[in-house]
Parts: structure tokens; C-alpha cells; sequence
């Protein structure tokens, strides 16, 4: 499949849902028309904005501090990038002494283990984490000789990233969701699911394959360069008349709301409410105090075109800096920025940043087998180093001919399918392999030790010493089979996820 192409409307959906794309992402129409009636009750915990999207009724509640009044400019616009004070304040933090990521993963769930429950303990562990982890990605940089492939990627489950780019990387960086919860005050139970979520990859993050960074401090530390690289985005009309014609909207609803989706893309809809704004009191100096209510009745007669247009360009002015936050965060990290929606590829594209990395093309192939993987599992995987040194080495051979990514994914498609293979027959040949190889050797050696009983401990060592030597081809064969890419498949098949 080719993300920078025309999509097969009856093929697999590029999500990798089990379902065809026009079924799934490929509805490039909204879910309702404007007004539409919902046909579904508010009721004590939530308030139904659209016939198919409610929204809690504590999420509708005003920030303490306030709401940024945006004025209409008339084209793409939106607002610098704010950096949270306790963030810029980690940038200046004293330089620690730098630890191998496997280290500074294992202390991680040291951090969790002991301090889980103590909210004030499990902020400084995890903030002195996000500070180490950049510091250690930085000196891997600064490395003259075997450089590592880092990825960075804030849109799937690292784990079936992992699997899916066929262990070409050393580290993939993904958002630490608990750094984030805790700089953002966000609850006890959002902390906690961010944890159970790391724990789930503890393998991975322990072996220092997956690696947990600060998105926000990786921002913070390039928010310069990001606010320019927008600002000029903005100035581009194919580029901002481009990111238009890829929106899918939806409303004004009945309850004047409107949701913003974006074609072939992961992130989550963007959502505004229609805000009608009367004066509640006006001073001697001429300044006035508005009051607005939410959640009102849709009007057929009313005006909505220029809210709708201003939302509009809020959400052009949302994706470029979007893309620029996750491109500077990848530089931060050293890491090279990785996505996995092909509405982000082609705007990166458009953009002249897309990066010319050959395994960018296994995003979009079709990888049986390791995806499904567990974390344990593609833990010990990794961990084979010279049967991942032959599939990456299959990887760039498979790559050389390939003209853009969609013939690389093709390659790499077939590539796994042959892997797969490889790794069924495999498993036959180790299912008899252990008959004959081990059983025959073994029962012929007890045969003639139980012979030579007669003659003393030197025949019983003779035989001993004659089994023995029936099962050197055997793990002969085992050590040469771990060094063949086909062994990963073939670990991984063993122990795949149930349902995933």
C-alpha cells in the first residue's frame, strides 16, 4: 500500500482493523447532516452533543482560567505553543550522570514499585526519569561508531510498532503518559492507567528497546523553532489549502456543536461548541463583561458559516503545529519521527520533511505474525542479536529496488510472508528434530550403558559419553537456526497475543 497514493476502496483498511477501507476510514463523509435530530435522552452523567457523540457532564465545565477569546482573521491561524512552567524549568535541570536506557527502564518500575501511591515521591522519581532519558538518548547520538536507529511515534501501541517495523530500530520512543498525567494535574486514576499501561511493556522498556520520553519537555526545548516552522507553514497556501480539502465536517448539531475529523488520519476529532455571547454589564470606561451559554438549540435560520469557517482554519492552524511539535521532539530525542497515518505522511511530504528512511515502508506492508507478538516475547526476540542482524539485513535487500514506499511495502510484505513461512517450517522441523534427534541418540546411549553395566564404569562412561555425542548435531543445528531471521518469527508464533 501506498500512503502518498490513491487507497483501494475494497482492500484491508490501512488501521489494520479487519475490515475493508471503505468500511472504516475510507467514510469520507460526515456521520450526520446539520440539525440533525439525536433521537437519544441526556441523562445524569452525560449530554448527547450529535446522534453518535455524547460527552460526560463533568467535562463541561469552564477552566479556571478562563477561555482565550480568538478574534476571525480570515485565513489559518492558531496559537503559539505554551509551555507549562514546571517544564521549562526541567530544561534547566543539572546534568546527571548518564545511564544506559536499560537501566534507567528497570529504575522506572523501581520508581512505580515504591512510590506508586505516593503522589509527591512518584513525581519526583518520574521527573528525574524524563530529565535522565533525554540525556541518555542525547549521548547515544554522540556516538561516532555504531550509531543506533532510534524511531519516535505517538499515534499506536509500541509494542505493535515494534513488531510491525520488524525490529529495525534499537529504540522506539513513545509519549511517557505518566510524566504527562502528572505535569498536567490529572487524577490519581489517569496516573494509575498511564502506569498499568508502562507495566504492560515492562520487557520492552527494561531492555531498553522501548523507551518512555517526555513529548512535552522535548517540545519546551525546541518551542522556538516550532512557533517559526508554523508560523512559515502558515504562510503556504497549497500547503494550509491543502489540509482543508482533507477535513470531514460535522454540524452544526443539534445541540451546536461541531467536529472536525481529518482523512486517513489516527488523531482524535476536534470538537467546538457555539457560543452565544450577549453583553451582561457594561462600565463607565466602555469595557464590557460578556456571558455566554453553550449547548443551544440549532437554528435553521441563523448564520453559522462564519463560526464554521473560524473553526476551520483553527483546525489547519492545529495540524501544522501538530506536525511541527512531533518533528522537533524526534529532533530533541534524536529520534527520527515515524507515522503510521498516511494523512500525516502526505502532509509531511508536502511539507518536505518526510524522512527517506527505508522502514518507513513497513508501516504501510503487511507483517504477519510479529505485530501480534507479546512484549515478553518481542523482548526476547530483541534480544537474538544476530538473527535481528539478518532481518535487518533482509529488510535493506528486500528495499533496494523499491521506487517510493508503496513497491517498499509490497517488497516488505513479501519479505514477511517468506519469514512466515520460513518460520512454520521451522517449527516442523523442530517438532522432529526433538523426536529423532534427541529421543534416538538418547535411548541408543542408555542402551549401551545398560550393556556395558556389566563391564564397569569404563563402558558406562563409554556409553554415556557416546549419547552425549548424538545430540551434538542437534544443538549444532538449534545454534544455527537462532542466527536465521525466520527464529524471530518463529519465537513469535509460539506465544502470540489472543485476540490482538
Amino acid at each position: 500500500m501506498d500512503p502518498l497514493g490513491n487507497l483501494g476502496r475494497n482492500n484491508r483498511c490501512w488501521c489494520g482493523e479487519p475490515r475493508k477501507y471503505k468500511a472504516c476510514h475510507g467514510r469520507h463523509y460526515p456521520p450526520s447532516t446539520p440539525g440533525q435530530p439525536i433521537g437519544h435522552p441526556d441523562d445524569e452523567d452525560r449530554v448527547w452533543l450529535s446522534p453518535t457523540t455524547a460527552m460526560a457532564r463533568n467535562a463541561l465545565r469552564q477552566p479556571s482560567t478562563g477561555v482565550p477569546y480568538v478574534r476571525p482573521l480570515g485565513r489559518p491561524q492558531t496559537r503559539p505553543i505554551d509551555v507549562d512552567p514546571a517544564v521549562q524549568a526541567l530544561l534547566d535541570a543539572p546534568r546527571l550522570t548518564t545511564q544506559p536506557l536499560p537501566v534507567l527502564g528497570k529504575h522506572r518500575f523501581e520508581v512505580f514499585d515504591h512510590t506508586e501511591h505516593d503522589r509527591a515521591a512518584l513525581t519526583d522519581g518520574i521527573v528525574g526519569l524524563a530529565v535522565a532519558v533525554a540525556q541518555a538518548l542525547t549521548e547515544l547520538n554522540l556516538q561516532h561508531e555504531h550509531r543506533p536507529t532510534i524511531l519516535w511515534n505517538d499515534e499506536v501501541d509500541a509494542d505493535r510498532l515494534l513488531g510491525q517495523t520488524l525490529l529495525f530500530a534499537d529504540h522506539v520512543c513513545v509519549p511517557d503518559h505518566v510524566f504527562a498525567a502528572i505535569i498536567a494535574g490529572r487524577d490519581d486514576d489517569a496516573i494509575h492507567d498511564a502506569i498499568a499501561e508502562q507495566r504492560r511493556l515492562r520487557p520492552l522498556i527494561e531492555a531498553g528497546v522501548i523507551v518512555p520520553v517526555p513529548e512535552a519537555l522535548g517540545v519546551a526545548a525546541r518551542v522556538d523553532a516550532a512557533n517559526t516552522m508554523t508560523k512559515r507553514d502558515l504562510q503556504r497556501r497549497d500547503l494550509t489549502d491543502w489540509i482543508r480539502s482533507q477535513l470531514i465536517v460535522e454540524g452544526p448539531t443539534a445541540r451546536e456543536a461541531m467536529f472536525v475529523t481529518t482523512i486517513d488520519d489516527r488523531d482524535s476529532p476536534q470538537m467546538w461548541l457555539y457560543s452565544r455571547q450577549t453583553v451582561f454589564d457594561e462600565d463607565s470606561d466602555g469595557r464590557s463583561t460578556f456571558t455566554s451559554r453553550v449547548l443551544g438549540m440549532y437554528d435553521p435560520a441563523h448564520d453559522y458559516e462564519p463560526w464554521k469557517q473560524q473553526n476551520l482554519d483553527k483546525a489547519v492552524g492545529w495540524h501544522l503545529r501538530r506536525a511541527n511539535e512531533r518533528l522537533v521532539t524526534g529532533e530533541v530525542f534524536t529520534a527520527d519521527y515515524l507515522t503510521t497515518s498516511p494523512f500525516q505522511a502526505r502532509l509531511l511530504a508536502r511539507k518536505g520533511v518526510l524522512p527517506d528512511q527505508p522502514i518507513h515502508a513497513a508501516v504501510w506492508a503487511d507483517i504477519p505474525i510479529l505485530p501480534a507478538a507479546d512484549p515478553a516475547t518481542l523482548a526476547r526476540a530483541a534480544a537474538e542479536e544476530e538473527a535481528v542482524e539478518d532481518l535487518r539485513q533482509k529488510v535493506r535487500n528486500a528495499l533496494r529496488g523499491a521506487r517510493d514506499l508503496g513497491t517498499g511495502a509490497d517488497a516488505l510484505t513479501a519479505l514477511g510472508e517468506d519469514l512466515a513461512h520460513a518460520s512454520r517450517q521451522l517449527q516442523r522441523t523442530v517438532r522432529t528434530e526433538r523426536r529423532w534427534k534427541v529421543m534416538v541418540p538418547a535411548a541408543t546411549g542408555l542402551g549401551a550403558i545398560a550393556l556395558g553395566a556389566a563391564g564397569g564404569l569404563p563402558a558406562i562412561a563409554s556409553g554415556a559419553l557416546g549419547a552425549a555425542g548424538g545430540l551434538v548435531p542437534y544443538f549444532a543445528d538449534r545454534a544455527g537456526r537462532r542466527r536465521n531471521a525466520a527464529y524471530l518469527f518463529y519465537l513469535a508464533s509460539r506465544t502470540r497475543r489472543p485476540g490482538r
